[in-house]
């Protein structure tokens, strides 16, 4: 089942939420947002089951690089079984982003 316009622009605007807390000086409210969107993803993925959409966005806040390589892989798995190029460019980005953030580290 695909993910509604609706239900997907929750996960939209809990980004923008993200994107606009300040993760520096370890502002609590960056961390209160990343919960939160960690929330709204497990209710997707209990309303939708596994989707490649949630996957990559759930890897896309972890901090670890071995879990989010893991997620990213099963996500482009999914994308690739559901024949969807679009989310499969989009998930090889993220692969190549995590790559030269592993190199930067």
């Amino acid at each position: 089942m695909k993910i509604s316009r609706q239900d997907w622009e929750r996960v939209i605007e809990k980004a923008c939420d993200i994107a606009n807390a300040t993760e520096s000086d370890g502002d609590p409210v960056y961390e209160v947002h990343v919960e939160s969107m960690m929330a709204l993803l497990d209710e997707l993925t209990a309303k939708y089951g596994p989707q490649s959409q949630i996957l990559a966005t759930r890897a896309d806040y972890l901090e670890s690089f071995s879990e989010r390589r893991a997620l990213y892989e099963q996500a482009l798995d999914l994308a690739k079984k559901a024949h969807d190029m679009k989310e499969i460019e989009e998930i090889q980005d993220s692969i190549n982003q995590l790559a030269e953030e592993e190199q930067d580290s």
